[in-house]
Protein backbone atom coordinates (compact mmCIF):
# COMPACT_ATOMS: atom_id res chain seq x y z
CA UNK A 1 0.00 0.00 0.00
CA UNK A 2 1.43 3.23 -1.10
CA UNK A 3 0.69 6.29 1.66
CA UNK A 4 0.11 9.70 0.00
CA UNK A 5 2.43 11.45 2.93
CA UNK A 6 1.74 15.07 2.24
CA UNK A 7 -2.44 13.96 2.67
CA UNK A 8 -1.91 11.24 4.76
CA UNK A 9 -3.70 8.86 3.23
CA UNK A 10 -3.82 5.84 1.01
CA UNK A 11 -4.16 6.15 -2.90
CA UNK A 12 -6.35 3.36 -2.42
CA UNK A 13 -8.36 5.32 -0.49
CA UNK A 14 -9.66 7.22 -3.86
CA UNK A 15 -9.26 6.19 -6.77
CA UNK A 16 -9.20 9.40 -8.81
CA UNK A 17 -5.97 10.11 -6.74
CA UNK A 18 -3.84 7.78 -8.02
CA UNK A 19 -4.71 8.54 -11.44
CA UNK A 20 -3.65 12.38 -10.38
CA UNK A 21 -0.17 11.45 -8.57
CA UNK A 22 2.75 9.71 -9.59
CA UNK A 23 5.36 8.09 -7.59
CA UNK A 24 8.41 10.15 -8.60
CA UNK A 25 10.59 8.32 -5.75
CA UNK A 26 10.81 5.16 -4.34
CA UNK A 27 14.03 5.85 -2.33
CA UNK A 28 12.16 6.30 0.85
CA UNK A 29 9.28 4.08 0.33
CA UNK A 30 7.16 7.32 0.28
CA UNK A 31 4.88 8.66 -2.95
CA UNK A 32 6.01 12.00 -4.15
CA UNK A 33 4.06 13.67 -5.92
CA UNK A 34 4.76 14.52 -9.02
CA UNK A 35 3.63 18.80 -9.50
CA UNK A 36 1.56 20.33 -12.51
CA UNK A 37 4.32 22.17 -13.96
CA UNK A 38 6.49 19.16 -14.04
CA UNK A 39 4.15 17.18 -15.59
CA UNK A 40 3.70 19.52 -17.84
CA UNK A 41 6.87 19.54 -19.13
CA UNK A 42 7.48 16.23 -19.54
CA UNK A 43 4.59 16.58 -22.09
CA UNK A 44 5.88 19.14 -23.79
CA UNK A 45 9.51 17.19 -23.76
CA UNK A 46 7.76 14.11 -25.02
CA UNK A 47 5.65 15.69 -27.64
CA UNK A 48 8.69 17.97 -28.71
CA UNK A 49 10.70 14.89 -29.29
CA UNK A 50 7.92 12.98 -31.03
CA UNK A 51 6.89 15.98 -33.24
CA UNK A 52 10.47 16.60 -34.36
CA UNK A 53 11.30 12.99 -35.20
CA UNK A 54 8.24 12.80 -37.52
CA UNK A 55 8.65 16.24 -39.42
CA UNK A 56 12.45 15.22 -39.57
CA UNK A 57 11.65 12.88 -42.57
CA UNK A 58 9.39 15.11 -44.13
CA UNK A 59 11.64 17.87 -44.70
CA UNK A 60 14.64 15.65 -45.86
CA UNK A 61 16.07 16.75 -49.28
CA UNK A 62 15.14 14.18 -52.12
CA UNK A 63 17.66 13.24 -54.62
CA UNK A 64 16.03 16.04 -57.25
CA UNK A 65 14.94 18.93 -54.91
CA UNK A 66 15.87 22.15 -55.95
CA UNK A 67 15.70 24.54 -58.91
CA UNK A 68 17.06 23.58 -62.46
CA UNK A 69 17.58 26.17 -65.37
CA UNK A 70 18.11 25.31 -69.30
CA UNK A 71 16.89 25.68 -72.56
CA UNK A 72 14.45 23.83 -75.11
CA UNK A 73 15.46 23.25 -78.62
CA UNK A 74 13.75 22.25 -81.21
CA UNK A 75 15.06 19.78 -83.77
CA UNK A 76 13.54 21.35 -86.77
CA UNK A 77 15.22 24.12 -86.78
CA UNK A 78 12.57 26.52 -87.63
CA UNK A 79 11.16 26.97 -83.88
CA UNK A 80 12.97 29.52 -81.41
CA UNK A 81 14.35 27.99 -78.29
CA UNK A 82 12.86 28.46 -74.84
CA UNK A 83 14.80 29.12 -71.72
CA UNK A 84 13.29 26.70 -68.95
CA UNK A 85 13.33 26.24 -65.79
CA UNK A 86 11.78 24.37 -62.74
CA UNK A 87 11.22 24.08 -59.31
CA UNK A 88 11.51 20.33 -57.75
CA UNK A 89 10.28 19.80 -54.06
CA UNK A 90 9.66 16.56 -53.79
CA UNK A 91 7.59 14.60 -56.00
CA UNK A 92 6.16 17.85 -57.25
CA UNK A 93 7.55 19.68 -60.11
CA UNK A 94 6.69 23.46 -61.38
CA UNK A 95 8.56 25.70 -64.13
CA UNK A 96 7.72 27.61 -67.20
CA UNK A 97 9.13 27.90 -70.40
CA UNK A 98 9.83 30.80 -71.80
CA UNK A 99 9.53 31.24 -75.36
CA UNK A 100 9.14 34.24 -78.03
CA UNK A 101 5.78 35.51 -76.99
CA UNK A 102 4.51 32.93 -74.80
CA UNK A 103 5.47 31.47 -71.45
CA UNK A 104 3.34 28.40 -70.49
CA UNK A 105 3.49 26.64 -67.45
CA UNK A 106 5.25 23.30 -66.75
CA UNK A 107 3.29 21.25 -63.64
CA UNK A 108 4.26 17.27 -63.12
CA UNK A 109 5.57 14.31 -60.88
CA UNK A 110 8.92 13.11 -60.62
CA UNK A 111 9.41 9.66 -59.77
CA UNK A 112 11.61 7.80 -57.36
CA UNK A 113 13.73 7.17 -60.35
CA UNK A 114 13.84 10.43 -62.38
CA UNK A 115 11.50 10.01 -63.96
CA UNK A 116 9.11 13.43 -64.99
CA UNK A 117 5.75 12.95 -66.77
CA UNK A 118 4.50 16.84 -66.79
CA UNK A 119 2.66 19.27 -69.10
CA UNK A 120 4.05 22.42 -70.61
CA UNK A 121 0.85 24.13 -71.75
CA UNK A 122 -1.64 21.40 -72.81
CA UNK A 123 1.61 19.14 -74.62
CA UNK A 124 2.78 16.38 -72.89
CA UNK A 125 6.21 16.64 -71.60
CA UNK A 126 8.69 13.42 -70.38
CA UNK A 127 11.77 13.03 -69.15
CA UNK A 128 14.56 11.77 -66.55
CA UNK A 129 16.12 13.30 -64.16
CA UNK A 130 19.89 11.94 -63.41
CA UNK A 131 22.14 13.74 -60.26
CA UNK A 132 22.60 17.26 -61.57
CA UNK A 133 21.20 17.18 -65.16
CA UNK A 134 17.59 17.09 -66.96
CA UNK A 135 16.69 15.85 -70.33
CA UNK A 136 13.45 15.77 -71.38
CA UNK A 137 11.46 16.10 -74.99
CA UNK A 138 7.78 17.35 -75.97
CA UNK A 139 6.25 17.88 -78.95
CA UNK A 140 4.12 21.12 -80.22
CA UNK A 141 2.28 21.26 -84.08
CA UNK A 142 4.68 22.17 -85.72
CA UNK A 143 8.41 21.07 -83.59
CA UNK A 144 9.84 18.36 -81.87
CA UNK A 145 12.05 19.73 -78.31
CA UNK A 146 14.87 19.05 -76.70
CA UNK A 147 15.27 20.35 -72.96
CA UNK A 148 18.38 20.18 -71.63
CA UNK A 149 18.85 21.58 -67.64
CA UNK A 150 21.20 21.81 -65.11
CA UNK A 151 20.76 21.98 -60.84
CA UNK A 152 21.49 25.31 -59.66
CA UNK A 153 20.44 25.29 -56.05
Amino acid sequence: MVVNSLRGQTMADDPDEEKRWEIAKLDSGRAVPEGPMKRLLRIAAVAHLLLSSGFSDAYAADPYDGNWTGSATSTGGRCRPARVTLSVEGRVVTGQARFEGDAPNIHGTVLEDGALGATIGFQHLTGKFTQDEFEGTFKSSDCVWKMLLKRTK
